[in-house]
């Protein structure tokens, strides 16, 4: 309201939605593709990797690549089968011909169908023991291949864990509700995007309109046209002529693979305030 009272974001929901003078709407988590994969804005599963004090885990499974605590050198190369008793693989199954029952989807080399579950759901499990320990079944010996928890040839090994606070608290009130703003020990500077598509990467050239590739722009130099709609040119075409063209990789026009495998670092440009700078002569 004009003229009104500032509203102050209080709790983490309203901290997380908020947009702040200036953010455009895909500033925001909610306006991406929603997948939980590389080649987003941020890949979020590196959340999983320190989600237990000590320990740094795969981001996309249940192995132990390494320890920050000597006090757990042990468990490294080891395999995170249980957190409170709560299994973190399954076997996968599925149909092989139709109207049959399904088969265990096995290969040479996931022999036992061992499928991890999905990175979301583990963390909601644990969700409310943050700050607190956990038991953490593993495998007692390191393990390279994958192992389904229950496995009665597999010998096992309970440890007590903490699971990592994921946002700072108040910087006013270290005991006060959390900041939006993920714990510093929670991830490493450029943890959140390293896992995303890099511009010699095929996937980063081929998709374009703010899909697979988004950490990309796309539709820049935008302004509005006297018809009512936009004007603008594609952040892969090699002149701003303000239409856009296509990507349809036309290497006279667009940028082809061979620039981006070859002079990345040149033919990318930045883009400040929505305006592309133009390519150097």
């Amino acid at each position: 309201m004009s003229g009104g009272p500032d509203i102050t974001p209080r709790n983490l929901a309203a901290q997380l939605a908020y947009r702040g003078r200036g953010n455009p709407p895909v500033s925001h988590p909610y306006s991406a593709i929603s997948n939980c994969f590389p080649g987003l804005e941020f890949d979020f599963r590196a959340i999983w990797r320190r989600i237990l004090v000590g320990l740094v885990l795969s981001e996309n499974n249940n192995y132990v690549v390494a320890v920050e605590d000597t006090a757990l050198a042990h468990l490294h190369e080891r395999r995170l089968l249980r957190i409170e008793g709560r299994a973190l693989s399954v076997q996968t199954q599925g149909p092989v011909i139709p109207g049959r029952a399904p088969y265990v989807l096995s290969t040479g080399d996931n022999p036992d169908a061992v499928s991890f579950m999905e990175w979301s759901n583990t963390i909601a499990l644990i969700l409310g023991f943050q700050g607190q320990k956990v038991s953490c079944e593993f495998t007692r010996d390191k393990s390279t291949k994958e192992v389904l928890p229950g496995n009665e040839d597999v010998p096992t090994q309970i440890v007590e864990l903490e699971v990592r606070r994921i946002f700072e608290p108040s910087a006013l009130d270290a005991n006060g509700p959390p900041q939006s703003v993920l714990a510093a020990a929670l991830a490493e500077p450029g943890e959140l995007s390293q896992g995303l598509c890099s511009p010699w990467q095929n996937d980063y050239r081929e998709c374009a309109c703010y899909y697979w590739a988004a950490s990309r722009p796309d539709y820049v130099n935008v302004v509005a046209a006297d018809d009512g709609t936009s004007r603008g040119d594609n952040w892969m075409q090699r002149e701003n002529t303000g239409v856009y063209l296509p990507d349809n990789r036309d290497g006279d026009l667009n940028l082809s693979y061979d620039d981006l495998f070859k002079d990345w670092e040149k033919v990318l440009r930045f883009v400040v305030a929505g305006v592309q700078e133009p390519l150097p002569k």
